[in-house]
């Protein structure tokens, strides 16, 4: 939590991450996850993606301008006003001009907040590597990360992550995996659901980094 919570702020107050503007971290916000976005140059407001793994309902809201929504292969035209209601199995994404906040948790439990930190811009760097399915780019990104962060939750279980889709299979990818759930206890049952590890998911290496 923030040490000295800020009670308001505009969108232009907050600093920019890319296209990402984090409202959460901003505010020090620890009871339920809220961000907000901006469209890269393609127009991609909302990369396309279901929270599956992660079991998270979310709640987006059109704060200016306009966006294109497609839920579950459903498309929409989204105003500035317009809240869209995702369960955590649909496949969503958006495009548009505009600005959209995102909130999220899971139901039934307490919201677990992870702070990205220094670590954003190799985190940044990583997911651009992963949409493109460039794995060992994603991977190196993340190893050099864990240089800097290397006690970052989400680090340690993105390189297990990208490491499985890379083919880069090894003691350190379930090393790095048992590290996160060790930082971020939230990860263990996100790793069994992620499909991003069906390539070890049968490996007894697997479960045992999530003991």
């Amino acid at each position: 939590m923030n040490d000295n919570p800020k009670t308001h702020a505009h969108l232009d107050d907050i600093e920019r991450r890319g296209r990402s503007i984090p409202v959460r971290e901003h505010f020090g916000i620890s009871a339920f996850g809220v961000n907000a976005f901006t469209p890269n140059e393609e127009g991609t407001l909302i990369n396309d993606h279901d929270e599956a793994g992660s079991g998270q309902e979310e709640l987006y809201v059109v704060l200016d301008g306009s966006a294109t929504f497609e839920v579950d292969g459903e498309t929409f035209e989204a105003l500035a006003g317009t809240f869209v209601a995702v369960r955590p199995e649909s496949r969503r994404k958006a495009t548009g001009t505009g600005t959209v906040l995102a909130l999220g948790g899971k139901p039934g439990e307490a919201y677990q907040a992870l702070d990205w930190g220094e670590a954003w811009p190799f985190h940044e760097e990583s997911l651009t590597a992963y949409r493109e399915q460039r794995y060992a780019d994603a991977v190196d990104a993340v190893r050099r990360g864990l240089e800097h962060s290397p006690d970052q939750p989400g680090l340690n279980f993105n390189y297990a992550c990208f490491s499985s889709l890379a083919g880069e299979i090894d003691d350190r990818t379930f090393n790095h995996l048992r590290r996160s759930v060790e930082l971020f206890p939230p990860f263990r049952e996100q790793a069994r659901r992620d499909d991003d590890f069906a390539a070890v998911r049968h490996d007894p290496r697997f479960e045992e980094a999530l003991r």
